[in-house]
């Protein structure tokens, strides 16, 4: 996924192109390597108390005592918290176990209370639904920093900050990341912290050893982003104890490093909406020939622009080379937020202003950015990197066209994954196999974070499977869907209590469709003047 520098509670981010379960994995599990320990801790004990989401979510919040180390007979405990809310009618169908993205996304009684006292769709009411006629169980992932009562890593590693005079280089960040995530490993290891333990397959062991607390015979899962790969890791070790599942985002396991064939491919979606629109003066090489022109002359030439601190006030003078625009055509322009629909229609107006050598807002964001010192999730960190990828897949990501104009998507992890102590998943994770479990996908046509190419090759290997495309769609897809089709959440919960998931497809449709994006036109201010209202400065490079 792209580096999930941004997160929100719908991505919240990744992933998982695993050995899925088919005839030929139901029962044995002899080409995986033996899981991680599993038997009960002597401390191991489950915790609970009652909670009442105004009446309509009631059941406890809980916290389960887990070894931190399951390759560690000496490990210490340490505790998951968990929200268990029982059915309101009582069937006989299997609980849902809902698995927060991130890694590091937090599901906590506030944040569900907040957004079901509001009316629009939200994961919150997707759960009331489902508590209808399941036990509902959110588990947070060890280590949270944000989940209550259980002992957390330190939330960030720092990195020192970027030279000031020397454009960004992705290449060139590998050694101040890499001791940063060193000095901040060195400070856990003078805690006690096991930090070999907070990988994907501990992850999954939590959830298991969950469902046996409960005497769960099987449960169904519910996964966004990370949450999906999260539940493709445990569909992959115990098969048969998964009812059926629903995911957004997806993002296959051996997918958690960035294709650019699949972000450029976005960018062309982008590009054809524009070119529909006919709102924006775009030049005749193209928006994207735009970007190519733009990264081909500051790979030439970085250019030294003396810009304005937009909220301390200062000039300075910085240097922006090709991996400082590689780096912001990811992110948010001003005003929007990742991963939304706003930050595509201002995403043409930073190509054009940039292509035309306008740099007074890349400036500005560098000014702001650069001083400071690089910080990131320690959880993210460690779990991503326990991930990996497949050598098969780093070869073909290195050869892609796409990555002569976007670089090195993966830089964060090329510069970070070998400081870290958390065991490399095995190759037979990431592998696809035919699986019988039942799945249904909400996936965005304009997903940035996970491609919609994601769905469509995880879904062919599940033979009871659907796939719910939204036209326009971004990572947030299904928050987007219940805006445009009230019906949005019954095909979720008609797929999720059916006896039979396959005898409900008809019902449930292939598209979604948004409206068309509306781009900010020529007319409106440029960017720097949005950032900094009361200055309208336009800078020059020298």
């Amino acid at each position: 996924m792209l580096v999930r520098m941004f997160q929100v509670d719908w991505r919240s981010a990744i992933v998982a192109c695993l050995m899925l379960n088919g005839p030929c994995l139901l029962g044995q599990h002899d080409d995986l390597s033996p899981p991680p320990r599993t038997a009960e801790h002597p401390k191991n004990k489950v915790e609970v108390q009652p909670c009442n989401l105004s009446g309509r979510l009631k059941g406890e919040i809980g916290w389960i005592t887990v070894p931190e180390n399951r390759r560690d007979e000496s490990s210490r405990t340490i505790k998951v918290n968990f929200l268990r809310f029982p059915a309101r009618d009582k069937t006989e169908l299997p609980a849902v176990f809902v698995l927060p993205g991130g890694p590091g996304q937090v599901i906590g009684l506030e944040d569900l209370g907040d957004s079901l006292r509001r009316h629009r769709y939200s994961l919150a009411h997707e759960l009331e639904e489902f508590n209808r006629k399941r036990d509902v169980v959110v588990v947070n992932q060890r280590g949270s920093v944000e989940a209550p009562g259980i002992q957390s890593l330190p939330k960030y590693w720092i990195a020192d900050a970027a030279p000031w005079r020397l454009p960004m280089s992705f290449e060139r960040s590998q050694d101040r990341l890499t001791k940063g995530l060193k000095a901040t490993l060195n400070r856990c290891g003078q805690l006690n912290i096991d930090i070999r333990g907070y990988d994907i397959e501990h992850l999954v062991e939590d959830v298991d050893q969950l469902r046996r607390a409960f005497a769960y015979d099987q449960i169904a899962l519910r996964g966004s982003s990370f949450g999906s790969q999260w539940a493709l890791a445990y569909n992959a070790r115990y098969p048969k104890r998964v009812d059926r599942m629903v995911f957004s985002g997806v993002e296959p396991v051996d997918h958690g490093y960035d294709s650019a064939t699949g972000v450029w491919s976005v960018f062309e979606r982008i590009e054809d909406q524009l070119e529909a629109a006919e709102t924006v003066d775009v030049p005749e090489i193209g928006l994207l020939g735009a970007v190519k022109e733009t990264i081909a002359r500051l790979e030439e030439n970085p250019v030294k622009v003396v810009g304005y601190h937009p909220r301390k006030g200062y000039e300075a003078e910085v240097v922006i080379g090709a991996d400082d625009f590689r780096q912001y055509l990811l992110r948010p322009p001003v005003g929007s937020r990742q991963h939304s629909r706003a930050m595509l229609e201002k995403w043409p107006k930073l190509v054009l202003e940039l292509y035309s050598e306008n740099y007074s807002y890349l400036a500005a964001k560098i000014i702001d950015d650069r001083p400071e010192k690089f910080r990131q999730s320690l959880l993210l960190t460690l779990i991503d990197n326990s991930l990996g990828v497949s050598e098969e897949r780093e070869r073909k990501l290195a050869t892609e066209p796409a990555r002569r104009w976007l670089g090195n998507l993966n830089w964060f992890y090329h510069a970070t994954r070998d400081s870290c102590p958390t065991p490399d998943v095995i190759n037979q994770y990431r592998r696809m196999e035919v699986s019988q479990t039942p799945l249904l996908i909400v996936h965005g046509t304009l997903d940035l974070a996970t491609p919609i190419e994601n769905a469509r090759e995880l879904l062919k290997y599940f033979e009871i499977g659907k796939l719910i495309t939204v036209d326009g769609g971004t990572h947030a897809a299904s928050y987007q869907a219940a805006t445009v089709d009230p019906s949005f959440l019954t095909y979720l919960s008609s797929f999720m209590n059916a006896p039979r998931p396959e005898e409900v497809f008809d019902e449930i449709p292939d598209q979604i469709s948004l409206p068309p994006l509306d781009f900010e036109g020529d007319e409106e201010p440029s960017l720097f003047e949005q950032l900094c209202p009361d200055l309208a400065v336009v800078n020059q490079a020298d």
